[in-house]
């Protein structure tokens, strides 16, 4: 009976420790928020890890510029093929505009 309390109580201290959140502020430092321009000033902002894993981009709306606050380097997919890449602190064309569909990032 006291064994088995003992690996109880264990278990249920080892749950509470995996489902403690990270602070935002942690998760962030390995993000960076990309912010992608469209006609008539539509524009959204999406986040992308740092390490180098893609992520699908889902907004549908029509991309001309891409902007990169800085801290690492991005290459994005366009629908029709088009391969934009951003360094930290650059504003670049996307030609010709069009959705896009996937991208990542990678720290430097």
């Amino acid at each position: 009976m006291k064994a088995f309390t003992i690996s109880t109580t264990l278990a249920l201290l080892a749950s509470m420790v995996a489902a403690t959140p990270v602070p935002a502020e942690a998760s962030a430092a390995y993000q960076v928020g990309v912010t992608f321009l469209g006609a008539a000033d539509g524009r959204f902002v999406q986040y992308f890890s740092t390490n180098g894993y893609g992520s699908p981009i889902y907004n549908p709306l029509s991309i001309s510029k891409i902007t990169n606050p800085g801290g690492a380097t991005c290459t994005f997919y366009g629908i029709n093929n088009s391969v934009t890449v951003v360094r930290g602190g650059q504003t670049v064309d996307v030609g010709p505009p069009q959705t896009q569909t996937y991208g990542y990032c990678t720290a430097y």
